[in-house]
């Protein structure tokens, strides 16, 4: 979905209301960062990511907590990590010897009308509080989609400052929302367990919700996360004439998850005189994105010598186990 502008959110822990700009000599000593990234494909759409940098003697100590959305009930739930670092750059070298104190107001204001009417369909979101002389101020900078893609793009200067900020951010703390995949299609009903970062704490009380326009409080999303997946399951049927020696049940197959196919799939085989399987056909063809994971799994069964010779048939019932989960037809 289109929209009308991007960017990145600068916030200062704890900080009053924004007010006029002050110049300061001295480079802030603490920073949060507030970042909205979205894209016009998914799900996931957007992504929100809360960095805290915190000044010390010999570097910066830096955390981060990206907060995915939810992308579908029980497949996609939210989705919260987070990553620690500590660098020895300083703030200076951070903010690329630019302080935002210094920055005139006018030409935020100039860099913030320069697409007022354009149609972007990915980018970043904007806003910026920073401690000038002891004052709050706000600075917001718009990042467009062709800012992120197109080395024409002709980004005013503060817009390719603020990129070039969090490009070095991003570099700390690891790879971020660009390199994510669009759809988790790893097994297992476990959560990975995040590191309990002063962020994350923070992020968990609600300390952050107001700093974006997002669907539900990222503290909920946060809750949500923590919630377990229900498990997938894969069975199959007995109505074997003879029992086999080993059977194991196909893999669910994640791309299949990621589609919400469910549902029950009959199959056929030939028992050979070795007690193996060959000649296996599918009664229907509906539910082929299953079939692979079928013929995989019986491929390594194996039957008893005497039911050499013998037609037997399975049917074999994935089930998602999501009570929102759309029935294939």
């Amino acid at each position: 979905m289109a929209r009308l502008f991007v960017g990145t959110c600068f916030f200062l822990i704890g900080f009053l209301p924004a007010v006029a700009q002050r110049s300061s000599s001295e480079f802030p000593s603490k920073l949060l960062i507030a970042r909205h990234t979205f894209f016009d494909v998914g799900p996931p759409f957007d992504f929100y990511e809360v960095i805290t940098v915190d000044g010390k003697p010999d570097g910066l100590d830096v955390e981060r907590a990206l907060v995915t959305p939810p992308g579908g009930a029980c497949f996609q739930p939210p989705k919260v990590e987070a990553m620690t670092a500590t660098t020895h750059i300083s703030m200076s070298e951070l903010l690329r010897q630019r302080n935002p104190c210094d920055i005139p107001e006018k030409a935020l204001q100039k860099e913030l009308k320069r697409c007022k009417h354009c149609a972007i369909f990915s980018g970043v979101d904007v806003t910026m509080h920073v401690s000038c002389g002891g004052k709050a101020r706000s600075i917001r900078m718009d990042i467009l989609d062709r800012d992120m893609f197109d080395p024409r793009a002709n980004t005013p200067k503060e817009t390719s400052w603020t990129m070039a900020v969090m490009s070095t951010l991003d570099g700390v703390l690891g790879p971020g929302v660009m390199e994510k995949p669009m759809f988790d299609t790893r097994t297992g009903s476990s959560r990975a367990s995040v590191p309990e970062a002063t962020v994350l704490k923070n992020l968990r009380s609600g300390e952050f919700d107001e700093l974006f326009h997002s669907e539900k409080p990222l503290s909920e999303m946060t809750r949500e996360a923590s919630q377990q997946l229900p498990t997938p399951s894969v069975v199959v049927s007995v109505p074997f004439r003879v029992a086999p020696i080993r059977a194991e049940p196909p893999k669910y197959p994640p791309i299949a998850r990621a589609a919400h196919v469910e549902g029950l799939v009959a199959v056929s085989f030939t028992v050979t005189p070795q007690g193996k399987t060959e000649n296996l056909s599918f009664d229907g063809d509906k539910l082929i994105m299953l079939h692979g994971a079928v013929q995989d799994a019986i491929a390594g069964w194996q039957f008893p010598v005497s039911a050499k010779g013998h037609t037997e048939h399975a049917t074999i019932a994935f089930n998602l186990n999501c009570q929102t989960s759309a029935k294939p037809h």
